[in-house]
């Protein structure tokens, strides 16, 4: 058990009112319910820890391992059954009114967690975790706990391209995001530096000593499925795309130096896109899920150096690069769709050049000022965005990291500038009633970051580096803002963010 720094327990479940409620001292709790119903009295969990799961034989499993690690005795019995110990009872009603992530935590003379999905069943029992986590016999109120997400899509991104991480921290962290109910993990499998999946249609792509194995692959799917949060994987194309350039031959434009070539993918030639078919296949194959990510971010074709674009310009009767660019994005995605999956791209494509990029793909904003598109010449064009930006979001390249004061004043709504340091003056010019419905959530995204520093940056525990900005609980705070929207106070959660739970 991991408890963070210098909070007491105490302190941890019984701080200072958030929504204005004198009468009644507030839980710890990260995120915060969006309601929460006390009863007299309190419930004192026995050592013996009875499951009643029925249905749910699988999280009931998770739950055993992670409720022992609490130091209870853990079992697992089917309802009505007689036992000695506290019971918490696990119960899927379609019926329930709680949606896809919601669930009703009840403590009373024993533990119910009631929801919908089993998505929502889990969070509650992440809640639940939070609430026991100083073990049996300390008391914790009786409590009714109604909550639900206010964006279903909320994410971490790790860069694992310029900087190679270890299975066991994907595993680590994937635990850890789960405890916070944060549901998407994006991994930056390939960049200019190296491709990290493995490949047999490509024997010669994944880069040496920074790759994972097959079954190092399979764990990640089978841990990140048991723990309720969705693989993201990105293959970075056509940008970014040197490491494919060197693992597969002939993906370059022609006319081009060698270092320029293998920069970005020639998308005139159809063999490119054969390639990628073959790879996006194969990983697909690897990692299930609902979503994928092009990449698609700081790249440019003026559609004449390269004989090959120039030629599927001329077929095509494009006049600027960009409608190539616009092109491949669509082929893409076209390539993808047909697998369940919905597709994902860093900003940088023009929202009004025709043929316009398709309104199915999500954008994901990250610098206000690049390419001269703001969030709102996305939303305007009606396209549906994920909240990815700069400031607050990034921790990048060892130079900027937003600290906590600052990101505990952002909400999912607000997009701040690039490098900015205060990005209040930006976040200003926007809205939130202009947002509604064209918002699905935030991710916090670590770039070039040393395995060694992030648990430190991201989560406000572990080793600092001098050469690293301030370690804090950033991810945190992030995943209040994105499960509460903004009800929580700037002095509550980072009153609360200090004292935290996660299974090893």
């Amino acid at each position: 058990m991991v408890l963070g720094s210098a909070l007491s327990l105490v302190t941890m479940l019984f701080i200072s009112p958030v929504f204005g409620e004198e009468s009644r001292p507030r839980l710890g709790l990260v995120p915060f319910p969006q309601k929460v119903d006390f009863a007299d009295g309190s419930f004192v969990p026995e050592k013996r820890l009875i499951l009643r799961a029925d249905k749910v034989e699988t999280m009931a499993a998770t739950c055993v391992r992670d409720f022992s690690a609490l130091g209870f005795d853990v079992g697992v019995g089917k309802v009505g059954e007689e036992d000695s110990g506290s019971v918490v009872q696990l119960r899927l009603e379609t019926n329930s009114g709680l949606g896809d992530e919601g669930y009703r935590l009840t403590i009373d003379s024993k533990v119910s967690i009631v929801a919908a999905t089993e998505d929502g069943l889990f969070w509650g029992t992440r809640t639940l975790l939070q609430l026991l986590q100083a073990g049996p016999g300390t008391s914790v109120p009786r409590v009714t706990i109604t909550d639900q997400p206010e964006f279903g899509y909320r994410g971490l991104m790790i860069d694992n391209a310029r900087q190679f991480h270890s299975i066991d921290f994907h595993l680590a962290t994937i635990k850890r995001l789960a405890s916070f109910k944060v549901n998407r993990y994006q991994i930056h499998f390939s960049d200019a530096q190296s491709y990290t999946l493995p490949s047999e249609a490509f024997p010669d792509l994944p880069t040496p000593d920074r790759h994972y194995t097959k079954e190092e692959v399979e764990t990640l799917v089978s841990v990140a499925a048991e723990y309720h949060v969705m693989i993201v994987p990105e293959i970075d194309v056509p940008g970014h795309s040197s490491a494919l350039s060197r693992g597969i031959r002939g993906l370059g434009c022609s006319n081009v130096p060698d270092g320029k070539a293998a920069r970005k993918l020639c998308i005139g030639k159809e063999s490119t896109y054969e390639t990628l078919e073959t790879l996006f296949s194969e990983v697909m194959d690897m990692i299930p899920g609902d979503y994928w990510h092009l990449g698609a971010d700081e790249v440019r074709y003026d559609g004449r150096s390269c004989t090959d674009c120039a030629k599927r310009m001329d077929q095509e009767g494009f006049t600027e690069g960009v409608q190539l660019f616009h092109t491949f994005i669509n082929r893409m995605h076209d390539l993808v769709k047909p697998s369940g999956r919905q597709m994902l791209v860093w900003e940088g494509f023009s929202p009004v050049t025709k043929p316009l990029v398709t309104k199915e793909i999500i954008v994901c904003p990250f610098d206000i000022k690049h390419a001269g598109h703001m969030p709102k010449d996305y939303f305007n064009a009606g396209y549906t965005v994920l909240n990815t930006s700069w400031t607050p979001l990034y921790i990048a390249d060892k130079l900027y990291v937003t600290t906590p004061e600052i990101l505990a004043r952002w909400s999912p709504y607000m997009f701040g500038a690039g490098r900015s340091p205060q990005p209040f003056t930006y976040w200003k010019k926007f809205k939130p009633e202009d947002y509604q419905g064209k918002v699905i959530g935030a991710q916090m995204c670590s770039w070039a970051n040393e395995e060694k520093a992030e648990e430190g940056l991201l989560f406000g525990t572990g080793r600092g580096f001098s050469n690293y900005g301030r370690p804090g609980p950033r991810v945190q705070i992030m995943a209040e803002r994105v499960w509460t929207g903004s009800e929580t106070s700037v002095e509550s959660i980072l009153g609360r963010v200090d004292a935290h739970y996660w299974p090893k």
